[in-house]
This record gives C-alpha cells, sequence and structure tokens, in this order.
C-alpha cells in the first residue's frame, strides 16, 4: 500500500472513529482514556485532512463547497439565534457542539470524504466495520443480560441501534449492487445475517422499521437497474421475506426485544412513543404567528416549555428547528439536504453509479429516524451522510495548495526582476 492510500485509509479510520465516538466511548475498555475520544479522532481526523492538503492530495468540489457553505449558514443563523433565546446553558452547549462536532462532521465528509473515490470506499469500509463490532457488543451483552435490557459499550441501545442500520443499509448496498466483485457480495451475505439478528435483539424499533425501509429502496432500484441476481424475483422473495419474518414475531420470536416493542404498539403507543406525541403536540402548538419566522432561539425548546434549561427536543427533527430557529432555519436545513440529494440524483442520472443509490437509501434511513428521536447533535450521523452525498464520479476540482506549490509561490514573488 502506497504512502497517499495509507494517508486516505487512516483519515478513513479517524473520521469513522470521531463520527461515532459517542457510541463507544463510555465502555469500561476505553473509558480510561484521559482525552475525550470525540476530541481526540476530530483533532485527528482534521490533522489527516491537513496534511492531504499540504501534499496536495486534497481536491475540493463545488458541491462540497456548496453543502458546507449552506450549513454554515444554518450554523451561523442558530448561534445568532442565541440572542433572543431564553435559555443560556443548553444553549451554550448545543451550539458548542453544532458548530465543533456536527459542523466537523459534515464539512470532513463534504470536503475530505466525498472529494475522492478511494477514501469514499474506505469510509464505507471503515463504517462497516464499526458497524460489526458494534454486533459483537451487541451479542456479548445479549447472552449476558438474561430477560433484562441491552446496554452495549455501556449506552443506551438506540444509539447502537442507528450504527447497526447504517451497517445493514451498506451491506445490503455491497450485495444488491456491487455484482462485479463476488468477493465483496460474498462477505456481505455473510455479515448481513448477525447484524439483522443484533438490531432484533437489541430492542430500536426506529433503526429497524427506517432500515427495512432503506433495504426495500435499494432492492427496488437492483431491480429496475438489473443489478439483482433472477431480478424478476427478487421483489417477491423480499415481500416472502418480510411477511416470514412478520409470522415469525407473531409465533416463536417474542423474547427478541426489538420486535417484542414493536408488538407492544398493537396494544397503544405505549409510554416512549406516547410521550413522543405529547412533545409533538405541545410543539405544534407551541408554534405562532409571532414566533414563528425566526423561532424562540436555539436551545429554547424545554425552557419554553417548562423542561428547565438543559438537552431536551421534541424528537422530531424538523419540529426542532420549526420552533427554535423559525422557517427561516428550515429553509436553510431543508436547502442543505435539498442540494445533497439533487447533486446525488444528478449524478445517478449521468453516470448511473451504484454508489449515489447507496448514499440516498443512507440518507433515507437516517432521515426516517431523526423524525422519532435525537436532537440536532445526536442526529449527526444525517449531517455526515448529507455532506458525502456532495460525492462526484467526474466532477470539476478545486486543488488545496500544496505546501511545495505555497513555497514554491512565495519564492517567485520574491525574486528579483
Amino acid at each position: 500500500m502506497d504512502s497517499s492510500r495509507r494517508t486516505d485509509a487512516a483519515f478513513a479510520v479517524c473520521y469513522v472513529a470521531f463520527v461515532f465516538a459517542g457510541v463507544y466511548k463510555d465502555a469500561w475498555y476505553v473509558a480510561w482514556a484521559p482525552l475525550d475520544l470525540t476530541l481526540a479522532f476530530g483533532l485527528a481526523a482534521a490533522a489527516v485532512a491537513g496534511w492531504l492538503a499540504l501534499r496536495g492530495g486534497l481536491r475540493v468540489t463545488p458541491a462540497g463547497i456548496a453543502i458546507t457553505g449552506l450549513f454554515t449558514a444554518f450554523a451561523l443563523y442558530a448561534v445568532v439565534s442565541g440572542l433572543w433565546s431564553p435559555s443560556t446553558d443548553y444553549y451554550l452547549s448545543k451550539a458548542f457542539r453544532l458548530v465543533g462536532v456536527t459542523g466537523l462532521t459534515l464539512g470532513l465528509g463534504a470536503l475530505v470524504v466525498a472529494s475522492s473515490a478511494r477514501r469514499l470506499r474506505y469510509t464505507g469500509f471503515a463504517t462497516v466495520g464499526f458497524s460489526l463490532v458494534a454486533v459483537i457488543e451487541t451479542f456479548v451483552r445479549y447472552l449476558q443480560s438474561g430477560d433484562t435490557a441491552i446496554y452495549p459499550f455501556g449506552t443506551n441501545y438506540l444509539i447502537t441501534g442507528r450504527v447497526l442500520g447504517l451497517g445493514i443499509v451498506i451491506l445490503t448496498g455491497y450485495l444488491v449492487l456491487s455484482r462485479a466483485d463476488r468477493r465483496l457480495t460474498t462477505a456481505a451475505g455473510i455479515a448481513l445475517p448477525p447484524a439483522t439478528y443484533a438490531l432484533l435483539v437489541i430492542g430500536s424499533r426506529g433503526p429497524l422499521v427506517a432500515a427495512v425501509g432503506a433495504i426495500g429502496l435499494l432492492v427496488v432500484a437492483g431491480l429496475l437497474i438489473g443489478r439483482l441476481p433472477n431480478g424478476r424475483w427478487a421483489l417477491g422473495a423480499y415481500a416472502a421475506a418480510v411477511g416470514l419474518a412478520g409470522y415469525v414475531a407473531f409465533t416463536v420470536a417474542r423474547h427478541l426485544e426489538t420486535i417484542t416493542r414493536l408488538l407492544w404498539l398493537l396494544e397503544g403507543p405505549g409510554q416512549s412513543l406516547g410521550a413522543r406525541f405529547t412533545y409533538w403536540q405541545q410543539t405544534i402548538a407551541g408554534l405562532g404567528p409571532a414566533t414563528l419566522p425566526f423561532g424562540y432561539g436555539l436551545g429554547s425548546w424545554p425552557v419554553v416549555l417548562g423542561y428547565g434549561d438543559a438537552q431536551d427536543y421534541p424528537h422530531n427533527i424538523v419540529l426542532e428547528v420549526a420552533f427554535e430557529l423559525g422557517l427561516v432555519g428550515l429553509a436553510l436545513l431543508l436547502a442543505l439536504f435539498a442540494v445533497g440529494v439533487g447533486v446525488a440524483i444528478r449524478e445517478w442520472a449521468d453516470h448511473g453509479r451504484p454508489v449515489h443509490l447507496v448514499l440516498l437509501a443512507l440518507f433515507a434511513y437516517m432521515l426516517a429516524n431523526t423524525m422519532v428521536t435525537g436532537d440536532l447533535n445526536e442526529n449527526r450521523y444525517l449531517f455526515a451522510v448529507c455532506g458525502v452525498l456532495a460525492y462526484r464520479v467526474a466532477p470539476r476540482r478545486y486543488a488545496v495548495p500544496s505546501l511545495a506549490t505555497v513555497r514554491e509561490a512565495i519564492g517567485s514573488s520574491g525574486s528579483p526582476t
């Protein structure tokens, strides 16, 4: 492996470790680290990106610049909204994380990952690799838990479930769309069953439902472009598999925590979903003509609704942004998503590369998750995918000047005439 490949691989590992640090950093075997792992791997990823730029290996694209610029405008408006937000503690925490963590997640994705096919591929492999680590961790906790709840990596099951879902969607993309590489499709076929079972036992209903929907999109896409073996039967097989899973859920698999929690919905929304319904109703009721244009300000939701000046949110990204940042913030957010999705759709129309279908499926998967849980910063996986949507097959690129180029330019400008 040459030095450029090693650098790209190092960046991919650091970037994935940074994005998913919130999942694993409370695990007993890394909790001893003297430095916060989100900060450590964020700095490491930024340092490798800087090294790429100094060596002339970073060529950003107009799409990456546009997506980063739109997020910058959104984040800047969110920070400015603190002038009228009733929150202080939550505002400061939320603003810092939005700029320093979520912003870095999207920026590195749009400007570094999306500017290189090789870095994009390595980042996909690293994401699947971490997802499989989460599978192993989930099984270990599952075997130790008995009938009690599972807490992989010592954290809640929900964020781990999102990681499992991301891995499942990418593996399905390899299996359905990467027909040219038999080794990759074989590996994906072997890894998918344990990953799916881990998602079934962990208890994450939202990630499971979102993953099933994203897989359905990939299967349909594979049928339409002829990438599936025996393609005309694939959709029927997928429907049969879903039906069989439903039958098993109602008969012999009630011990699967995710299935059990889905079955609870047949008896009513339950405490978790019922609380969300209450949050959504309160949020909609709080939107009025006076505050709707600009919102109550970043971090205002729990303060205005009487939950205190601490992290809390309506568990719906659209309602959260509309309430706190108004129509201005919502328009900026939707513009950001529209540009990313638009780039991927145009690239698919122009080049027909399966990678864009996988990226769109990942975006749909994460967007579905953000409709039922998390706040802006807890949903940074969505912003990571949105940044990577800037990937283009044969774009016009702007080279970041290398250190040698800068030195040559300085030397030329200082030479006598």
